[in-house]
Parts: structure tokens; sequence; C-alpha cells
């Protein structure tokens, strides 16, 4: 007959549809299965049985695999059915000294390999607060019972079961929110760094990524070069066309500057119509070469997007040699109206003067 004890209040549950078994030795893959698994070997050595398991509903397997990535595995069908009796119950804690007594507890129609059916089965619900999802159980294949001091043990593994449990949904709920606060702290960088119109760095950021720069150059000797440049006639284009179309111009160079240069370069939108580039560890001459493939790609623009076409004219300077971000900004922006200045037809590239020259 099957004997139970009133250990906790009960409710009632639906039988579940399929058990699961977590404690299976071969499926302990993960930190989270090993520490199940170490409850199932020890309730099966404690009880002398030769299986043992924790037994979870359906829903709860699939809540297990999603939130703690656990590789839960089924219990086989007569194990399952006693679990399933259990719970359709709703008994806390469950003894059946022999099955073949208790036709209830059958598993009629199933042939396990070697014939073999378990013959006792004993069990403690597991339980998430009020609600019961599974059962921390033991089976054998001979008719026996459990000592009170066996009975007792598997009672305190099932607390320690549902611990386990709640301490893995707790330690996967403070997962997702690190996750959400990470994600909400790297949008909020995204958003103080870039400009929301070309999605480039804005002028804070290329001020502190030239700083960098200009102190890794001053420690190897590496050399550098920074490139800023102006959009001719973009106020026009802007004044008659729209303020849509001139940001589909801004858009349209971003992604200009970004197919022009490397993954190690730094492009940002400096203000208006100004772009910066960071070329570290280039030379002047090959900083040229890009400022050249700049010009001759925004001067090609797109076919009727503006009747007098958009160029730029671009100033260059080398990062070695300034003392400060400013010092260096005051000599391409010089450069880069110098070359504005010029009116040269087709690129408008200058040079920074050097220092001894400067105003």
């Amino acid at each position: 007959m099957p004997h139970s004890l009133p250990l906790r209040e009960t409710d009632s549950i639906a039988v579940p549809s399929r058990a699961l078994d977590i404690g299976d030795r071969h499926a302990a893959g993960t930190a989270y299965e090993a520490a199940f698994d170490g409850i199932v070997r020890l309730a099966s050595g404690i009880c002398h049985t030769p299986r043992a398991g924790i037994m979870l509903v359906e829903q709860e397997r699939q809540r297990l695999k999603t939130e703690l990535g656990l590789d839960v595995r089924a219990l086989p069908p007569d194990a399952a059915s006693l679990a399933d009796a259990q719970l359709a119950a709703g008994r806390d804690f469950l003894i059946i000294h022999d099955t073949h007594k208790t036709p209830s507890a059958a598993a009629p129609g199933i042939h396990p390999p070697g014939g073999k059916q378990p013959r006792f089965y004993a069990g403690a619900l597991v339980r998430s607060g009020p609600r019961a999802i599974g059962a921390l159980c033991v089976l054998g294949y001979e008719p026996r019972g459990l000592g009170p001091w066996q009975i007792e043990a598997l009672v305190l593994l099932r607390d320690q079961t549902e611990r386990l449990l709640d301490f893995h949904r707790h330690h996967a709920a403070q997962r997702r929110l690190v996750k959400e606060l990470n994600d909400a702290r790297d949008e909020l960088q995204r958003q103080v760094c870039l400009d929301p119109l070309t999605g480039l760095l804005n002028r804070r950021a290329l001020e502190a990524r030239l700083l960098l720069e200009l102190e890794s150059i001053r420690a190897d000797g590496a050399p550098g070069a920074i490139l800023m440049l102006d959009l001719d006639d973009f106020k026009l284009a802007n004044d008659t066309r729209g303020h849509l179309y001139g940001d589909g111009i801004l858009i349209r160079v971003a992604g200009l500057l970004r197919r022009a240069t490397r993954a190690t370069d730094v492009a940002g939108r400096w203000g208006g119509d100004e772009f910066m580039l960071l070329l570290p560890s280039m030379s002047l001459q090959q900083a040229r070469e890009v400022a050249l493939r700049i010009s001759r790609a925004i001067s090609r623009g797109v076919p009727g997007e503006c009747k007098r076409g958009i160029s730029a004219s671009i100033g260059i300077a080398p990062l070695a040699g300034h003392h400060s971000v400013s010092d260096v900004i005051s000599a391409v922006d010089a450069a880069m109206y110098e070359a504005k200045r010029s009116g040269a037809q087709g690129p408008r590239i200058r040079f920074a003067a050097p220092r001894e020259q400067r105003p």
C-alpha cells in the first residue's frame, strides 16, 4: 500500500505529460547538472536503490533548458508513470512498497530492457513556491520500504533541490538583468559618442580618441596623420534643396569615408559639414593618397544630387610634434581653410605648415 507522510501542505496538480531526469550521470555536462547529479547520487546511496532521479514536468523542463541551460533528459516511461501518480495525488511524500500490489501505480504496456519494472518507489515533491513542479524519487526492482532516517534524508535532499533550483533561477534572472544593464550602458555610450545623423564619432569622441593617439605617438614615436575636410558648396545645396537633402549628402559622405579608410582608422563628424579622419601609423604621403581617394569619391557624388556638384577641401597634418589636442586641431584646420581659399580646380588638399611658419 502507498505510504505517505504529511510533511507539508499539498495542492492538487494535473498529471504531467512527461517526466524528466536531470540526474542522469551521462548528462551531467554543466556545473548546474553536476550539482543535481550529486543530489541524485546521494539519494540513491542513502536509500540503497539502483535508480534515482529528479523528475520535472514538461513545462518546467523546457524552462530549465531555456533559462538555466540544463541538458535535462527524460526518465524512462515506467519511472515517469510512478512519479506522475504522486504528482496526480499531490502527496508531499509518497512510498509505494510494491507496485504489483498497487495497480494504480503500475505502468501497463511498458516493457523496459530486461523485462524489469520498478517494484518500489519513494518520492518527495519538488516545489517552486506553492507550485509542485516535480519529484525527487528513488526506485528499486524488489518490494521494500525505507527507514525513518532514509525518509528524513530524502526530504532534506528534496529541500536542497528546491533551494538549488531557486538559486539558479535567481542567478539566471541576475544574468538577464546584468545583460540588460550592459546593453543599456552600451546604447547610452553609443548615443554619447556617435553623431546621430551619420553614425560616425561625434566631436567629443573624436577629441578623446585624438588625445589617446597623441599619447601613443609620444610613447612609441610611431607616425600618424589627421585629415580635416569641409564640403564646398554644401550650404548652397542645403539652402536650395532643403535640409533633408543636405542630410542625405552628409550621410553619403560618411559612407564614403568608411569605405575609403582602414579598420584601424577613425572617422568622425566634427560639426556641420566638416569631417575628421585619424590615420594611425600612416605617413603624410599615405595620408595624401587617402585624401585624394576621398576627394574624387565626393566629387563624383550621385547624379542629380546637386547641379553644381559637391567637392571637398582637405587639410592634412602630422600627429607627431604637437603638444595638445587643440594644437593639432589648429594646424589641420588652418591647412583645410588654406585648401578652400586656394580655389584650385580638382582636389583641394593642403599640408599644415610647420610650427615655426604658422601665424
